[in-house]
């Protein structure tokens, strides 16, 4: 099951979450950064970071805004690679997906853009970023 929010103020993830408990739910919000530990805050499972954020500043934002409501675990964490980095070269695309990938660390993220394909980006990079993700692994 999925559940799909429109228009979302800051307290409706709370009231989704008291509804149906056992779904996950996600939080995005563009250029949301003044607002992460807000987001956390709502009890969501996963907050989404947009681009502007570093992962691993954006990752203790997230546990330290579920903390201070009272909520127990890190909570997991969606991002965030620029959008605009899948028109670089390969290189900078596996470097930048990669730094990404150890920041958010080895559990708890799910790895994805910061914020949408651009339509205009090239087949092949977009179709690089996805192995370099799959091919990842953190270290030992």
């Amino acid at each position: 099951n999925i559940i799909f929010i429109i228009n979302v103020r800051l307290h409706t993830p709370t009231q989704v979450k008291a509804k149906y408990p056992d779904i996950p739910t996600v939080i995005y919000i563009k250029h949301s950064g003044a607002l992460i530990e807000k987001m956390a805050g709502t009890g969501v499972d996963v907050v989404s970071l947009d681009w502007t954020v570093d992962m691993e500043v954006g990752r203790e934002r997230v546990t330290n805004g579920r903390k201070a409501a009272g909520l127990e675990g890190v909570g997991g964490v969606q991002g965030n690679l620029d959008p605009s980095i899948l028109m670089s070269n390969h290189d900078i695309i596996k470097e930048r997906a990669e730094e990404i990938l150890r920041k958010a660390g080895p559990t708890g993220h799910v790895m994805n853009l910061g914020h949408g394909i651009e339509a205009c980006t090239p087949e092949e990079n977009a179709h690089f970023f996805i192995e370099t993700v799959r091919n990842f692994r953190h270290d030992a």
